[in-house]
């Protein structure tokens, strides 16, 4: 079992899968400052909809005052519930109430500590994990930008983050019909 919760591991295979079968992962900050990992899909029916989140159900779940644990803990347990895995004398893992400083050499922790989220999912057509960030109103046009990367759902966020300034979802779309 992991437990190097300051590094990432060398793969993802659970989370990459359930991307590949039609899953997101959303991560951002708990009001507690904790990053969260959340691996959800779409709901088979929609009785009544009510807003974006009832559309989805969680499959996966991970928090962790660093980004890396959050991804940990959603790596490593798949189905299980929060009690199992945060609460009561056999919980899985330590439950922390708060965040830590930001990881001063990890851009994602860093990015997520100051309140932003992003998703990943998994485009088919594309053969890519295709990762969404809500950007400052002051850095581009549109409200997110869109990146792909074919060598894993990490690969798609490094990319994203390295294009935040550069690429809107306009420049991405166009980019990709070329």
């Amino acid at each position: 079992m992991h437990k190097d919760y300051i590094n990432y591991q060398e793969a993802y295979p659970n989370i990459e899968k359930a991307l590949k079968e039609g899953a997101r992962l959303h991560a951002f900050l708990s009001g507690g400052g904790l990053r969260v990992v959340r691996i959800e899909k779409k709901k088979k029916k929609i009785e009544e909809k009510k807003d974006e989140e009832d559309e989805f159900e969680l499959i996966s779940y991970g928090e962790h005052p660093y980004f890396p644990g959050a991804l940990a803990h959603a790596e490593q347990d798949f189905g299980l519930t929060y009690e199992q895995q945060y609460s009561g004398e056999n919980a899985l893992h330590k439950h922390y109430l708060t965040g830590a400083y930001p990881i001063p050499y990890d851009a994602f922790d860093v990015y997520l500590k100051y309140g932003r989220s992003l998703d990943v999912f998994y485009n088919s057509s594309w053969g890519q994990f295709i990762c969404t960030m809500p950007v400052p109103y002051n850095m581009h046009r549109n409200n997110e930008i869109l990146w792909g990367s074919s060598i894993g759902f990490l690969g798609a966020i490094v990319t994203c983050l390295l294009s935040f300034q550069f690429e809107d979802k306009e420049d991405f779309e166009k980019r990709m019909k070329e």
